[in-house]
């Protein structure tokens, strides 16, 4: 990877991490509702021809007892 890719990579990890760290803390302190969703499209695919990527972000309440240790992990990350 480039060094432009490198430090592009190491900030969209930082900012998914403040992101958690935000809502967390909102969800906690009652600041953020906890039904919330954003949803963006990039317009081309590098994987699908003449399709796009959909990145989406959700929150939701779910019972304790669905949610296993692996649950618990962070589920967002940067795919090469």
């Amino acid at each position: 990877m480039s060094d432009e890719t490198n430090f592009r990579k190491e900030r969209v990890e930082k900012l998914l991490y403040e992101l958690q760290y935000e809502v967390t803390r909102g969800i906690m302190e009652g600041d953020l509702d906890e039904h919330m969703g954003f949803l963006f499209m990039i317009g081309v695919s590098k994987q699908i021809s003449d399709g796009v990527v959909a990145c989406e972000f959700r929150t939701r309440p779910v019972p304790r007892y669905h949610v296993s240790p692996d649950d618990l992990q962070p589920r967002l990350r940067v795919i090469k």
